[in-house]
């Protein structure tokens, strides 16, 4: 689950929260083409900086992992994101023999607040 830092939502609460919901529904979603990527108006230099503040920080609680993280860093990582969701369903049935598809935040990206690395992966089918 994505969540902006603002919204001070504590993840250890999200038990109590998802007893609370209903059955929901299935939804599918159409996801953009992607965008122009603009890296020159990312800052690369600045995210070594102490003061630093749009990292993403994990959290995992009840089953769900929290990103938690500023309006900047979450369009700086979109492209993982939608990396996965819009290749991955097409990536795996061409590869049998790699049944997922992937991506990597790495702590050298200056984006990860306390985790050493975050693997982003698309699996058609998980093993419990």
């Amino acid at each position: 689950m994505l969540l902006h830092h603002s919204l001070q939502f504590a993840p250890s609460r999200w038990k109590e929260v998802r007893g609370r919901l209903g059955p929901g529904r299935p939804q599918t979603v159409t996801l953009p083409g992607p965008g122009p990527t603009d890296e020159a108006a990312i800052d690369h230099e600045a995210r070594h900086y102490q003061e630093n503040r749009d990292l993403f920080h994990q959290h995992l609680h009840a089953e769900t992992l929290f990103m938690t993280g500023s309006a900047k860093v979450f369009r700086d990582t979109a492209r993982h994101f939608f990396d996965v969701a819009r290749n991955g369903p097409g990536y795996v049935p061409v590869h049998p023999s790699y049944p997922h598809f992937c991506t990597e935040l790495h702590s050298n990206d200056g984006i990860l607040g306390d985790a050493r690395e975050i693997h982003i992966e698309y699996c058609d089918q998980w093993d419990s």
